[in-house]
Parts: C-alpha cells; sequence; structure tokens
C-alpha cells in the first residue's frame, strides 16, 4: 500500500512540475475551419534535420554556417625553431643603432628541436644578442669582440609551418635571439 502512494504523489509531483507551454494547446491548434492540422512542423524550416537545440546541423544560433570542428589547417601557424652548436665564423655581424644585432654566423650544428635544420650558416636580422663569456679582451665589456670560433652558440626564433596533408610552403625561420657562451 505504501509503494502504491509513493507512486501516486511522485506522478502528482511530476505533472505539477510540467510547464504550461510543453502541454498541447487546444485552443492554438485549430486553423480557419476549426478543424486541427493533422501534423504540425516542428524546427526550423528548411530540409536540414535539427539537433538538440532546435536548429539545423551546420547553423550557429545566427543562422549562419558553423566553423565548430572546421579548422583552418593549412593556415600557417608558428612553431619554435632552437639550434644550438659551435661557432665556426660570424660574418659581417655587427650592432645596429638600436641595440640589435645583423649579421651571418656560421656554425656546426650539434643540437635542434624537431622543426629546425642542420644548416651550416644562418643569416640574422635585428635579434637580441646575450653574452654568456668573460671578457676575453680585457676592455671591461662583453661584446662581439669577446666571441671566437669554438664557442657555444644559440639560436631562437620561429618557423612558419603548416599541417603535414597540406601543401608545404618554404619559409626562413625568424630568429630573435642569440646567446653565446664560451666553449667548455
Amino acid at each position: 500500500m505504501t509503494v502504491r502512494k509513493t507512486m501516486l504523489a511522485a506522478s502528482a509531483a511530476a505533472l505539477m512540475s510540467t510547464p504550461v507551454w510543453a502541454l498541447p494547446s487546444q485552443a492554438s491548434s485549430s486553423n480557419a475551419n476549426g478543424n486541427a492540422p493533422k501534423t504540425t512542423p516542428v524546427g526550423p524550416p528548411g530540409n536540414r534535420p535539427a539537433d538538440e537545440h532546435g536548429l539545423a546541423k551546420g547553423k550557429g544560433h545566427s543562422g549562419t554556417p558553423s566553423t565548430h570542428g572546421k579548422k583552418h589547417k593549412c593556415a600557417p601557424h608558428k612553431v619554435a625553431f632552437i639550434v644550438s652548436g659551435k661557432l665556426v665564423e660570424v660574418a659581417g655581424f655587427h650592432e645596429n643603432a638600436d641595440g640589435t644585432f645583423s649579421g651571418e654566423i656560421k656554425l656546426t650544428v650539434t643540437h635542434k628541436n624537431h622543426h629546425a635544420t642542420s644548416e651550416p650558416s644562418y643569416t640574422l636580422t635585428n635579434v637580441r644578442v646575450s653574452f654568456g663569456l668573460s671578457d676575453a679582451n680585457g676592455d671591461g665589456k662583453r661584446n662581439l669582440e669577446d666571441v671566437k670560433p669554438g664557442d657555444r652558440v644559440k639560436l631562437i626564433g620561429k618557423l612558419a609551418q603548416v599541417a603535414k596533408k597540406c601543401p608545404k610552403t618554404t619559409a626562413a625561420p625568424t630568429f630573435r635571439k642569440v646567446i653565446f657562451n664560451a666553449s667548455s
């Protein structure tokens, strides 16, 4: 008996919690002749099926096509380009007026990340330089004059890359920093 009373109470609570708009209305379902239509269209017009929110599949809330899940994978994106090795030569490497450096660095590559290539020389434009070595010539400053062949060099930059299945583009890396350290 208690199970029956509990089920009756739960059913009554469920019916009372149903919103009015969810119940069928007899007054609004009649047409001009006073007869109820056989079927009432539900969802957005068109031949696309609706999703759980009542929107046509592939459409956003504004009715425009959705780009969710359709990334532009063939658009180039920047990845890290890191190369380090032993310095062979600095050719035409000079300090600019704004404190950055430009020129060409030749090195023997010993380490690189998986995006980098092992080229013997790199042309750099407006890069910051860090000198992690001692003052070799005794002029009181650590600068380009203290760098000698055999010192360790690290080049840090970015490379524009596309997905594997996209047409390949060849772009040179853009370097932002060079670090010179004394040979170990």
